[in-house]
């Protein structure tokens, strides 16, 4: 028996199968604050958790094991590269995510071929970091992850599995608590992804703010010319609120429904879609397991090889051999030094040297003064097109309980660094959407994260600019 695993904001989801029999299934919930868009927060819990699960079904782990994760840090994008071979398309990969990892060797990169005309892939990255710490808190808790596959990649291939999916432009939205993750699929191919934030004190508010993602998503799908939306799926929430969205729903053209995964097998809760669709069509996805050790090999490679040992080992011989040459020359060099030592200090040479160093001392003041001139211009013309509106927006206008405790601007590279404080993360999260959201930011990267001595939520971010002025 293999298992299939999903740590979601409220639980740990295992899936004991064979092929795609479930034959068990463990719902271990999680306090507020464990996990928090695919990041480990609290590992040392988490390890408690894996390890009461793996002693209270020692028959789940005794195979292959295989994690799906999802969430903002796991990045994912649809590329159109050329026709290029593996190592060259990873490289292109790891360079078209680099602005996101402050060394791009730090990212664990892969990538899947769609079936597309325009020669597209679908690119994703990892921060070694978390991957690591994936890992190892599976290693703790006693258990060999085989494999850890990405969220949006698997629900790829589900949509792929399904022709009655491939036939129009359609939405596929899954809810884990209070995040929603939202694909955008034109005949079976991705063609945008968001991350959604969702609001509400009661349920109704809370089906009412995906009834407006849905909304935004209408408006880009018009704007860039794409066909229109027949279907929006949601996975992760019960009938009742399928009921709920029907009901507000304001685009009566647009049918709103769930998905069938699995063929309906086990007692599975709604939110274990992650899980089951894992154990259906991870075998063929991204393995980050793998990319991990191919990193290393990859670092490896670049470092400079050994080789001077060999070439020491020359220098030596060559050196004893020249070794009595120069020792019978030494003789001709010291007379020819105090030949040239004469004619060095010889006064009228002392007052040549004296007016060609007053001329050199010119020429090189004049040329620091034109170097100087020429950085200037290209330093003004590759200056940011950052406005006071900008960061206004950034520090005081973002409408967030977030209060700004540092903020840095480094005019080379149009990157905000920002520090705060709030409440909780999901503050945080807000804040981050907010930036989005006023078109202020064209990415936003998380740097740190913590807690004060008041027990308030302390981050840092790195936020990269829009290019345009935001109106």
């Amino acid at each position: 028996m293999k298992a299939s695993i999903y740590i979601s904001a409220e639980h740990i989801h295992v899936i004991g199968h064979n092929g795609d029999s479930i034959r068990q299934f463990v719902n271990y919930p999680l306090p507020e604050g464990t996990m928090y868009n695919g990041t480990i927060l609290d590992s040392g819990f988490v390890t408690e958790c894996l390890s009461s699960i793996r002693k209270a079904n020692p028959a789940l782990f005794k195979n292959e094991a295989a994690l799906v994760v999802e969430g903002s840090s796991i990045l994912s994008r649809r590329l159109t590269t050329p026709k290029l071979g593996k190592t060259r398309t990873l490289q292109l990969v790891r360079d078209d995510f680099a602005d996101s990892a402050g060394d791009p060797d730090d990212l664990v990169c892969g990538y899947r071929r769609l079936s597309s005309s325009e020669n597209a892939i679908l690119a994703c990255a990892v921060n070694k970091v978390q991957v690591d710490s994936y890992l190892t808190t599976f290693k703790e808790a006693g258990i060999k992850l085989d494999a850890i596959h990405i969220g949006t990649e698997v629900l790829l291939s589900f949509v792929k599995s399904r022709s009655e999916l491939k036939k129009s432009t359609i939405v596929l939205n899954v809810i884990d608590g209070f995040t929603m993750l939202s694909m955008l699929f034109e005949n079976g191919d991705p063609i945008f992804t968001s991350r959604t934030r969702l609001y509400g004190e009661d349920r109704e508010q809370v089906i009412q703010s995906m009834l407006d993602n849905l909304d935004g998503l209408i408006q880009f799908t018009h704007s860039q010319k794409f066909g229109e939306i027949t279907s929006s799926y949601y996975l992760g929430i019960n009938e009742t609120d399928i009921r709920l969205l029907n009901a507000f729903n304001p685009h009566t053209n647009i049918n709103l429904g769930t998905l069938m995964i699995g063929g309906g097998q086990g007692d599975l809760p709604p939110d274990a879609h992650f899980a089951c669709l894992n154990m259906l069509y991870g075998g063929g996805c991204i393995n980050i397991v793998a990319a991990r050790y191919a990193l290393d090999k990859y670092i490896k490679r670049k470092r400079p090889r050994k080789l001077w040992i060999p070439f020491f080992a020359l220098y030596v011989a060559v050196l004893a051999a020249a070794a009595g040459y120069l020792w019978m020359e030494v003789g001709k060099v010291e007379k020819s030094i105090g030949d040239i030592d004469s004619y060095i200090n010889a006064p009228s040479v002392i007052k040549k040297r004296a007016d060609l160093d007053a001329m050199m001392r010119k020429t090189a003041m004049y040329s620091e003064i034109a170097r100087q001139a020429e950085a200037l211009k290209a330093w003004e013309e590759s200056l940011p097109k950052a406005s006071s509106s900008m960061l206004d927006r950034i520090i005081l206008l973002h409408g967030v309980d977030v209060a700004v405790t540092g903020f840095e601007f480094d005019e080379n590279t149009g990157i905000v660094r920002v520090s705060a404080v709030c409440a909780d993360a999901s503050v945080s999260s807000d804040y981050v959407d907010a930036l989005y959201k006023s078109g202020v930011a064209r990415t936003v990267s998380y740097q740190g994260y913590g807690s004060a001595s008041d027990g308030s939520f302390v981050f840092t971010v790195d936020i990269v600019l829009s290019v345009e002025e935001v109106e």
